[in-house]
């Protein structure tokens, strides 16, 4: 394997940072970065990335910031770069905090809020969950009930001139990973599953390796000009092949250390040891805690997998 692949994701080889949008516009509190006519990524102070654009007579926001006040502070910024057109849906890419804690403000907009099945209950439980604070804001507004509507694999919004694909391809990152895809102008948003810059995070307690790799083995398929990440800057297609590059290397060296019966105690010095480095990543603790959960999620899948059936004499 080309250890080129791995160049620009693994530059900073650390855990997951703040969000940086290359040549951006300030909004307030939020960076935008305009990426065609009516489409905008933003990063705000709290939180990852986000992005907005403009379907019908209003706009659909990705993601929501990393708590009430970012929302706002999105919303905000959606207003100055669109005409203050209203806020018609959110979709949640996952139901990680940095992407999730904002929707009560989008709710609180009169935003429908989208999400993969998976995540539908635990996302429905926030946007309801009682306003007790002044600063919540849902507060004061009972007569207000948020739905959540949740997408098995695939819907379309359709405007009759622009299009969005929403779909979901397997459990990877999450159990319940959204991708949104613009195909007029070729941009995808695609969360977490690829990391521009940072060493994609594997340690979610419901991620799922092998289904990632499939994942990002098919959206690299996709004619995509501009990747929007969950975190890092806006880059091109290049950012899911190297994904794709890492995802795979990880996994294959998990099912290494699992087929060889490695004890937990002994494998932060198997993944460091020589025989074991991936060419191009620089070792670190970040990617030592991948390949350990990857390791962890393989041996609870295996302990979950029917016994074999007996073969009939």
């Amino acid at each position: 394997m080309r250890s080129r692949v791995f160049a620009v994701v693994l530059a900073a080889a650390t855990a997951l940072s703040a969000p940086l949008l290359a040549q951006g516009l300030g909004k307030g509190k939020v960076l935008v970065v305009k990426l065609a006519d009516g489409i905008y990524a933003g990063s705000p102070e709290k939180g990852a990335n986000v992005g907005w654009f403009v379907l019908g007579d209003g706009v659909v926001a990705v993601d929501s910031g990393g708590d009430s006040a970012s929302g706002s502070d999105i919303l905000k910024a959606i207003g100055e770069t669109t005409g203050n057109k209203p806020v018609r849906a959110l979709i949640l890419t996952h139901s990680h905090s940095d992407h999730a804690g904002g929707a009560r403000a989008f709710a609180a907009a009169g935003a429908r809020i989208l999400c993969q099945e998976n995540d539908a209950g635990q996302i429905l439980a926030f946007v309801t969950q009682p306003a007790t604070r002044p600063d919540d804001p849902l507060y004061g507004k009972a007569a207000l009930k948020p739905v959540v509507e949740s997408i098995a694999e695939r819907i379309i919004l359709l405007d009759g001139i622009a299009s969005a694909q929403v779909f979901f391809i397997a459990p990877a990152h999450t159990k319940g990973d959204l991708v949104v895809y613009l195909p007029t102008d070729k941009i995808m948003y695609v969360g977490d599953l690829a990391a521009n810059g940072h060493l994609p995070f594997m340690q979610s307690d419901d991620v799922d390796p092998v289904g990632w790799e499939r994942t990002l083995s098919a959206l690299s398929q996709v004619a995509s000009e501009k990747v929007v990440p969950g975190h890092g800057e806006v880059g091109t297609r290049t950012m899911l092949t190297e994904s794709l590059a890492y995802v795979h290397a990880v996994n294959k060296l998990a099912k290494k250390l699992v087929d060889a019966n490695v004890a937990e105690a002994a494998l932060d010095a198997q993944i460091r040891a020589k025989e074991n480095e991936i060419p191009g990543v620089t070792m670190s603790d970040a990617h030592v805690a991948n390949v350990k959960a990857v390791v962890k999620a393989m041996k609870e899948k295996a302990a979950k997998a029917p016994a074999p059936t007996p073969a009939a004499k």
